[in-house]
């Protein structure tokens, strides 16, 4: 079992839903900390698809292979795709 270090406020905010819900202090923040851990993780597998994975491990490959841009180069490329977007969509 650890100990951690939270402000007063976060504390007496986490008290009173405790006690609103009927539970333990322990109890009410280690089911939030787990609701709230599920969800990041969800998200990053959301992120981090087959698909993406695959996208990362190409340009990786590239990479090593010497096929990259420089930061000119790429700011270039990006300034151009701005451009491009805003002539898109002027309102």
């Amino acid at each position: 079992m650890y100990e951690i270090r939270i402000p007063d406020e976060v504390y007496h905010q986490a008290a009173q839903a405790a006690e609103a819900r009927h539970v333990s202090l322990e109890a009410f923040v280690t089911e939030t900390l787990q609701l709230r851990l599920r969800d990041e993780d969800a998200a990053i597998q959301k992120m981090f698809t087959p698909e993406r994975l695959a996208h990362i491990a190409k340009a990786q490959a590239q990479i090593k292979a010497g096929q990259s841009f420089t930061p000119e180069e790429a700011r270039a490329d990006f300034a151009a795709k701005r451009a491009e977007w805003l002539e898109a969509n002027q309102q």
